[in-house]
Order: C-alpha cells, then sequence, then structure tokens
C-alpha cells in the first residue's frame, strides 16, 4: 500500500444528520478493519457527530463544498434561497477546486470518497486521485424535480451531473434514486448503526420499565409553541425522549444528553421513533425493526421512495405535519401501539461491505 499508511479524505454533505451518520459508521468499520489507515473528515456537519458515531475525533477540516437543499426547519426548505446559494457555489467553483487541490496534494491523500458533494469529484480528478462516492441519490436527480417549476435550475443540474460524471465508482445504497449521473455504480447493503445493549438494559438506564410506552423524537429542529408543549402532555401516560439540538421543558420529556446509550440503543428500545423519514432515521429503524410514526417532508424526491421501503419492512403510523405542530399525537400513538411487530427483513451489513470496497481500492493505488 506504499510507504505511508492509506489515507482517505472523507467528503460529507452538511444536508441534514443521515449522510453524516451513514458515512460515520463507514469510516467507524473502516479503521476497525485497518487500524493504521489516516482518514479526514471534510465537511460542515457538527463535530459532536465524529464524536458520537466513531467513538473518538478525526481530524476535521471545516469546508461545504455543496448546499443540498436550505432547510428552515427539519421538514421545510426553501427552494428560492437553495438555487441563490448554488449559484453562488457555481461562481466561485474555480477557487474552491484549486483549494481543494492544494489540500489533496499536501495531505498526500490516497482516496477521496464522497457522500455526495459532487464538487468534491471534480477535484480528485484534477489531483489524480480516485474519488468513490457513496449514496443513495445524487443532487442532479433530486435538483430535476424542481426545474419544470423553474428553468433556472436547468444549468445547475447539468453542471451538478458533471461532477458526478467524474465519480469513478458509486457505492449505490438502498431506496436509491437515480443515480444515473456516475457511470459505474455498485449496489451495496443498507448502511445502519446497530445497538450494543438488549432494550432491556436500555430502558434500566432511561428509568423506565418494560411497560411504559416510550417515543423517540427523531429531528434536529422541531419548534412546539406553548399550547403544542401543553397538547404533548396531556399524555402523561407516555415518555417523549429527545437530545441535542432539541430542547423542551415537558412534564413527560427526557433528554438524552449525557447518558451512556447510543442513538442505535434508544431506538431500539422506544415503543416508536417519531420522525420526518430520513435516510439515517429510517435505516436505524429498520435495523431494529422499530416502528416508525412518521410526518410530511414537502417535495422532496426521496420521500417516497423511503416511504415505500419504510411501508414494506415496519409498523408505520403517519402523522400529518399539521398535527405533528400542534402536539396532536395521541391518535398517531395508538395507531402504531397496535400495530403487530414485523421481524427485520432487509439486510444491514453495507458499512463491511462498503469499508472492503474502499480497501479494494487503496490496494490498487
Amino acid at each position: 500500500m506504499g510507504k505511508h499508511p492509506p489515507k482517505v479524505a472523507y467528503y460529507i454533505t452538511p444536508h441534514g444528520f443521515g449522510h453524516a451518520v451513514r458515512s460515520l459508521e463507514i469510516v467507524r468499520t473502516l479503521l476497525a478493519m485497518a487500524p493504521g489507515m489516516e482518514i479526514s473528515i471534510v465537511s460542515d456537519v457538527p463535530e459532536f457527530l465524529m464524536e458520537e458515531n466513531v467513538g473518538h475525533p478525526l481530524p476535521y477540516r471545516r469546508k461545504r463544498l455543496d448546499v443540498g437543499l436550505t432547510q428552515l426547519d427539519s421538514i421545510r426548505f426553501d427552494l428560492a434561497s437553495t438555487l441563490s446559494e448554488l449559484a453562488h457555489l457555481r461562481d466561485r467553483a474555480e477557487e474552491l477546486l484549486a483549494e481543494e487541490v492544494a489540500y489533496l496534494k499536501d495531505g498526500r491523500f490516497d482516496l477521496l470518497v464522497a457522500d455526495i458533494p459532487f464538487l468534491a469529484f471534480q477535484a480528485a480528478r484534477l489531483r489524480g486521485i480516485p474519488a468513490l462516492g457513496v449514496g443513495n441519490f445524487t443532487w442532479d436527480w433530486i435538483y430535476s424535480a424542481y426545474s419544470s417549476q423553474d428553468p433556472g435550475w436547468r444549468g445547475i443540474i447539468q453542471w451538478t451531473a458533471h461532477g458526478y460524471g467524474l465519480c469513478d465508482l458509486l457505492l449505490q445504497l438502498p431506496m436509491h434514486g437515480d443515480c444515473s449521473a456516475c457511470p459505474k455504480r455498485a449496489d451495496v447493503p443498507l448502511v445502519a448503526r446497530h445497538s450494543k445493549r438488549s432494550p432491556g438494559e436500555t430502558r434500566r438506564v432511561l428509568g423506565l420499565n418494560s411497560r411504559q410506552p416510550a417515543y423517540l423524537l427523531a429531528f434536529t429542529t422541531l419548534s412546539l409553541d406553548a399550547e403544542a408543549l401543553s397538547a404533548v402532555e396531556g399524555i402523561p401516560e407516555a415518555v417523549f425522549l429527545f437530545k441535542h439540538p432539541l430542547r423542551y421543558a415537558l412534564s413527560n420529556g427526557l433528554c438524552l444528553d449525557g447518558l451512556d446509550l447510543s442513538y442505535a440503543d434508544v431506538v431500539a428500545a422506544v415503543d416508536a421513533v417519531i420522525t420526518k423519514p430520513g435516510y439515517g432515521i429510517v435505516s436505524d429503524c429498520l435495523a431494529h425493526g422499530t416502528p416508525m410514526i412518521y410526518t410530511d417532508r414537502g417535495p422532496f424526491p426521496e420521500y417516497p421512495i423511503l416511504v415505500e421501503a419504510m411501508r414494506a419492512h415496519l409498523p408505520v403510523a403517519y402523522l400529518p405535519a399539521e398535527d405533528l405542530y400542534a402536539g396532536r399525537w395521541r391518535e398517531a400513538l395508538e395507531e402504531a401501539r397496535g400495530l403487530p411487530p414485523r421481524p427485520v427483513s432487509i439486510r444491514t451489513d453495507g458499512a463491511e461491505v462498503c469499508a472492503r470496497e474502499i480497501l479494494g481500492f487503496l490496494a490498487g493505488r
């Protein structure tokens, strides 16, 4: 593998936490398989995610190389602002690429992996190192859904797709959209986190007995006004779990921050997860057979694909967004509790498969 330990620059989109969570699971697995490897994260995701998902800090370069979608909160996004930010990114592309090429050269990186900023592939090609993609969609496919309403997207879509055309191999995750902008693709199993504790052990840490209804609120932001919080407190038999960056003063709420539990431990132990369908949390639930109470996500092309997979493999109940924000949760909770459990029926060893693919590319450097 050369004179120095293999070095990987791993680029992660800052859009939500799902991309980071799955990629950090791959990173954790890679470091377990090849302890001498050096992996540097290039992203704008919060640093606590690395400690939480890998177990220790990693070399981290705070850099935003893509936009994703400009979020107003966990559910709503701003398309006009997204398009404006992408246009600004394109105006600065030459400067940004020069910076990345210098970074890859100075760091003596052997391989670039991206989930899934398109400019990263251009930087790798200019530097002359291979580049792997990891993902279940490419941003050109997402943006194409909006071009019929606003032709201003068309040039951005072409530019985005050009970047993906320089990807040497996309490790294509399940529940994927059209990833044909990447010329070579290999299907891999689901990348998911797995609990280390039994549900009973986790509930003991939480101070809950086996019969206490408990629900995880899986959002990065969810603003509930005083009336909504009062409505949630009107379900006193249930406990609602949450963690940073969520903050609630609920009589029936329990903050997970500071507890010796992984997110996967909690997912495996609750009666259901209340969330929007995002890749990370859907994967966590699929890995543990945990019921999902899901809400709307707006016109996002990934949404129906995730919902289809959830319905195929999990007990699910739908909670309209207006009811979510109003705290009217009881009906959906009761529906979820009445659903029969379903055994885990999907492969979830994608982190190991992806890690082996990455090691294979490094062996050929």
